[in-house]
């Protein structure tokens, strides 16, 4: 079945969401539990352009591989090191070959009946198709039966897949994002730890939401974020690029051997996205953190977060000092998950079919989200 735009959102509701009629709204609530509102954002938007989906680090050998969370996806660091994506289906009767973690080998071999791909999708074997010990049947060729690609590149550290392989160079598409954090070293960047979430009961634009607007930090983070000060924040609306930051006088938190003061978010940091999941932060003066939020394609009440970390300092950062990071952060993390789940469980009530009211001081870069999300679905 194909969708449209106008089988779910109305005239009236998109024009509350463009603010025609006063304050803008976000979509009705349709729009985070509807499966076939989910599809035509793919069909439109996510398939269509560059879709962040992992990182270099979690795959670091040769023969390494790991399932895109939420989706029908593996990707593979293949022989010569870079890396590939394929459909999560064997070529024989569609079974999945591999679930979550990173797993290792010199060949993907499917768990059911032993069918065996190289590192670059190419069928090597298929046990017994033809009859005992044999391979060979007619009408057969193995090189028609490899893994089914999809398009894929690697930015610096970062991984993303384009399903229908029309989207620009992934440069051109991030060098908007990439020109808001001049002087930020991408090719010195070493990762340190990662936060995984796992699946989150909220919807991923309601995940989008909470990571670009900074009007819930005083209250959801009021103590993992005293540092930043709501009135220190200003709005990023540029195109594809929105978001917020904030400029904090004499941040200077720089991770010295030993430093184990980190008690909140006390320094300047950009939070910025690069429409439709590729999210950069960068604290001063030597941090860059990722923000992974995708969809899941089951279940578009739910989705799949992770945050990943790096130093562009130089120096590798003591076990007791990513620890330190790692325990604000994850408290960080667990307030953001539970307000998102109340979101999420708001929408069970019919009044937010209004799409409720967006500040048109903090909440600005979420009418930019949602400009650059209606434009997509309406082409």
């Amino acid at each position: 079945m194909t969708y449209q735009f106008s089988d779910f959102i109305s005239d009236d509701a998109l024009a509350r969401v463009n603010g025609k009629s006063g304050l803008h709204s976000r979509l009705p609530r349709v729009a985070y539990t509807d499966p076939g509102f989910q599809r035509l954002e793919y069909e439109r938007w996510l398939d269509k352009t560059w879709l962040f989906v992992g990182r270099g680090a979690a795959m670091p050998n040769p023969g390494d591989r790991i399932t895109v969370p939420g989706h029908p996806y593996i990707l593979v660091r293949n022989a010569s090191g870079a890396i590939n994506c394929f459909q999560n289906a064997c070529r024989h009767r569609g079974v999945r070959l591999m679930d979550g973690g990173c797993q290792s080998g010199k060949t993907i071999v499917c768990p059911y009946h032993h069918w065996t791909y190289d590192l670059d999708g190419r069928l090597l074997g298929a046990p017994h198709f033809g009859g005992y010990n044999v391979q060979d049947a007619p009408g057969f060729d193995k090189a028609d039966r490899g893994l089914k690609p999809v398009r894929c590149a690697q930015w610096h550290d970062w991984i993303f897949i384009n399903v229908d392989g029309k989207a620009p160079p992934i440069e051109e598409f991030v060098a908007p994002l990439a020109a808001k954090f001049p002087g930020v070293a991408f090719d010195k960047a070493d990762h340190y730890l990662t936060i995984d979430l796992g699946q989150v009961d909220a919807n991923w634009k309601i995940a989008t939401e909470n990571n670009a607007e900074p009007y819930h930090v005083p209250f959801v983070h009021k103590d993992t974020a005293a540092g930043q000060p709501l009135d220190g924040h200003y709005m990023v609306d540029d195109g594809p690029v929105l978001g917020c930051a904030v400029d904090v006088p004499g941040s200077t938190y720089t991770n010295k051997p030993g430093d184990n003061s980190l008690t909140n978010l006390d320094m300047s940091a950009r939070y910025l996205l690069r429409t439709p999941n590729f999210f950069l932060t960068s604290y001063a003066p030597d941090k860059i953190i990722d923000s992974l939020i995708l969809p899941d394609r089951r279940d578009p009440t739910k989705c799949w977060i992770q945050t990943a970390w790096y130093s562009t300092s130089g120096h590798p950062l003591t076990e007791r000092e990513v620890e330190t990071w790692r325990d604000l952060e994850q408290r960080v993390a667990d307030e953001d998950s539970s307000i998102m789940a109340a979101a999420q469980d708001g929408l069970l009530c019919d009044v937010m079919d209004d799409g409720g009211a967006l500040s048109p001081a903090w909440e600005a870069c979420l009418i930019a989200f949602y400009r650059e999300l209606t434009t997509a679905l309406r082409k």
